[in-house]
Formats: C-alpha cells, structure tokens, sequence
C-alpha cells in the first residue's frame, strides 16, 4: 500500500511539473508551485525527488519519449526508406508545432549544463530507439535503397534541424515562416538521404 501510495505521489509531481516546465520553463518553475500544482508537501516532493533537476530529467524523459516514438513511428511505417525519412522530418516538425511547450522544454534542457548528469540515463532510450531505427533502415542499406549512415548523423538531420528551426522560429530569428521551412525541410533531408 505504501509503494503505491508513494508511485502515486511520484506521478502526480511528474504531471504537475510537466505542466509547468511545458508553460514556463524549467528556470522560471519553483519547487513551490511544484507542490502547490501537485497536492504534496515539499518534504513528499523531496523524498521523491531530491533536487529540482531530477523532476525536470523526469518530464525531459517523458517528453523525449513521446518525440521519438513520433518521429521513428513515421518513418518505420513507410516501406519506401526516402519516404520514411521524409516521414520522420515532417514528424518531427509536426511535434515542434503541436507541442510547442514540449518543443521548447527539450531544446532549452538539452543545451542546459545540468543534463549532463543524466546523460548516462539517457542511453537505454537512445538504443531502444536506435534499435527501432536500424531494423527498418538496415534492408535498405543491405538492398543499396539507403547509404549507411551513423545514427547520430540521422538524429542530426531528422530531429536536430526540426528543433533548431523551431527554435529559431518561436524567438523571431527565420527569415521565412515556421510553415514554409518546414514544408522545404523534409525534401533537402530526403535528397541527403537519396543513394
């Protein structure tokens, strides 16, 4: 009864927070909001999570989950390899757009110092994802429809860009619209990607 009492506790903190780091960032959320927001005390929250920054890896996780899940279930759901990398850009691009909160929370932690103390915690997403990523992409490389390329240079081109542009776009700093690049974007990525 307790661990459930306690897993309870854990997650309404994570949603709370997630809903405030998604609509003010991590910087700008107290620990007392926290509280406030989720019904618990700030010895409950603190029992939970010690420092504010393993609240916001929490949320940071979940996010990054959601955005990958989105992303490579576009692009695994194309049997044409261009296509489905094209499918991923727009995905990503899409996520950027329908979840701007999200969009802005993962780009401002990641450039964060702190998060390098999570990185390690990072890496069974990473090789879940990276495991989806290569069992599709592998018959293509195999049958010459796609050239091999390091993961790391796909999540460049297929995630990193969208996240820049966003970026850029939500402060003011394109020169075109958020509308018009992403509608380009995907084809310049499927040409890097053409054998």
């Amino acid at each position: 009864m307790k661990h459930k009492r306690s897993e309870a506790t854990r997650a309404r903190i994570i949603a709370a927070s997630r809903q405030l780091f998604l609509e003010n960032g991590f910087d700008a959320t107290s620990v007392a909001e926290i509280c406030r927001l989720s019904g618990v005390s700030n010895g409950a929250l603190f029992h939970q999570f010690p420092v504010k920054e393993d609240i916001a890896w929490a949320v940071y996780h979940e996010v990054r989950v959601e955005f990958w899940d989105r992303v490579v279930g576009a692009m695994v759901a194309s049997e044409d390899p261009l296509e489905g990398i094209e499918a991923a850009v727009r995905a990503a691009l899409d996520f950027q757009r329908d979840e701007p909160g999200g969009a802005a929370f993962m780009f401002d932690v990641s450039g964060s110092k702190w998060i390098e103390r999570y990185a390690h915690l990072s890496q069974p997403m990473y090789a879940a994802i990276a495991a989806r990523g290569r069992a599709w992409s592998m018959p293509h490389v195999a049958a010459g429809r796609l050239p091999q390329v390091l993961p790391d240079v796909f999540i460049a081109l297929a995630s990193g860009a969208p996240q820049w542009i966003a970026r850029m776009s939500r402060i003011g700093m394109t020169g075109a619209s958020f509308d018009m690049i992403a509608e380009e974007l995907p084809r310049y990525v499927r040409r890097a990607f053409a054998p």
